[in-house]
């Protein structure tokens, strides 16, 4: 297994003594960050742009018929080996919408939960939680709005269900407001980013209330002298439910973007077309970290010891990316064609929904429509295939009944109420 690089716990006073370094960091690299909040909730649907571990021999949660065009109109598939329980797809026919008045539209939706007889939306573009009765689409309750108030956000950035509790994060003040179901807030706890590691994003929360949080680190100190691909480092951490730092969970390389040097002695950042990228999530009581570019998953407990890997049935092998796939790497002015990405990612996304780990099959978006995930028990075992004749992010997933985002030619956004046919 490679080797993982750990970083010890950190003392509340070395917490506050930030280098100046990272607190350029907050400032000057937040579009970094928001492309990566704005990408979990796109590639969730189609998107590229890249992150990736090295830093554990990862486990798969493997993707069944994973296809990618071979250049000549045809496609080269992976199959999975195993037998799948279930073969479904998710309607194309939807059983409520909502945003689809012009007076009340949505855009940039963040995160989506089912929960009983109400669909949570949460907003970015108003800093919102929105309310709906599941069956009639009807608004019951608007919560937040922008501001630093109890309740309030100056940029939300995801919603998650810990327990029986709702889970909002602010990217912009690093702080998690805790709300009971209703949208009532309860407390408000603030993520001290640690060490030299900054911008704290909340991966999940844990059975026994405690938070498992991302950073990560830049070098702003040393600004690229000439075009390149580089990878920041991100971390892993846990805090307890108050906000207490706990533990380092281990540091890892992180995303791959493009950096050129820019103005007098900065640097300009952007994304990389088939990059490596990595996903962190809560799953039950562990957690597992998902490379776009590996064949492999790893779980791990809270404390971060390794606990499983599933290994797909059949070997994936990687697909050299098409000559005209490549012509996408034009912009990416500087750059040696050795250190362009050579292969297709093997996944897209993937999330823990309904009790479940989804895990999305890697979607071309120059070409691909047709979308597959594998969907897998805590423990790993294969409980199905669920396929989608169009592009959608998966919100949440209620039984039978998926929460879907859906953007038109215009990126017009409606949450749809969706039937899993075949699944339950």
């Amino acid at each position: 297994m490679p080797t993982v690089w750990t970083v010890g716990s950190r003392s509340g006073t070395e917490q506050d003594n930030l280098s100046r370094g990272t607190r350029i960091q907050r400032e000057s690299a937040l579009s970094v960050v928001l492309g990566e909040v704005s990408e979990q909730v796109m590639t969730r649907a189609n998107r590229w742009r890249g992150t990736h571990i090295v830093a554990l021999g990862i486990p798969v949660f493997l993707l069944a018929g994973y296809g990618v065009d071979d250049g000549g109109g045809g496609s080269v598939q992976f199959q999975l080996a195993a037998s799948v329980q279930q073969d479904a797809r998710i309607d194309s026919v939807a059983q409520m919408t909502i945003g689809d008045d012009p007076d009340d539209p949505l855009h940039k939706v963040v995160g989506g939960l089912l929960i009983g007889d109400t669909l949570i939306i949460a907003q970015m573009s108003s800093n919102s939680l929105r309310f709906y009765d599941r069956r009639t689409g009807e608004l019951l309750l608007s919560a937040g709005g922008a501001g630093e108030g109890p309740g309030e956000y100056q940029m939300l950035s995801s919603l998650m269900l810990g327990g029986d509790r709702l889970y909002a994060y602010d990217l912009a003040a690093y702080r998690v407001t805790v709300l009971d179901l209703s949208g009532t807030p309860e407390r408000t706890v603030n993520i001290r980013p640690w060490g030299v590691f900054g911008f704290p994003q909340l991966v999940g929360v844990f059975p026994d209330g405690s938070l498992l949080v991302s950073a990560r680190f830049l070098d702003l100190a040393n600004p690229a002298r000439s075009p390149m691909i580089r990878r920041d480092l991100m971390a892993l951490g846990r805090y307890d439910a108050s906000g207490a730092f706990l533990d380092s969970l281990g540091t890892y390389p992180g995303s791959e973007y493009y950096v050129a040097p820019f103005g007098a002695g900065g640097e300009g950042m952007g994304g990389v077309p088939f990059s490596r990228k990595i996903w962190p999530g809560v799953l039950g009581d562990a957690y597992y970290l998902l490379d776009n570019k590996e064949a492999a998953i790893p779980v791990f407990d809270p404390a971060g010891n390794p606990i499983q890997e599933i290994e797909p049935g059949t070997a994936l092998e990687p697909v050299t990316i098409t000559g005209a796939d490549r012509g996408l790497f034009s912009n990416l002015d500087g750059i040696d064609s050795d250190d362009l990405p050579r292969f297709y990612p093997f996944y897209s996304n993937g999330s823990v929904e309904g009790g479940a780990f989804w895990v999305l099959n890697y979607v071309n978006p120059e070409r691909d429509y047709r979308m597959e995930w594998s969907v897998y028990s805590y423990e790993g075992d294969l409980l199905g295939r669920v396929t989608a004749l169009e592009r959608l992010t998966l919100l949440a997933v209620d039984g039978d009944l998926a929460v879907v985002l859906k953007r038109d030619e215009l990126g017009v956004e409606t949450v749809e109420l969706r039937r899993i046919v075949g699944w339950g």
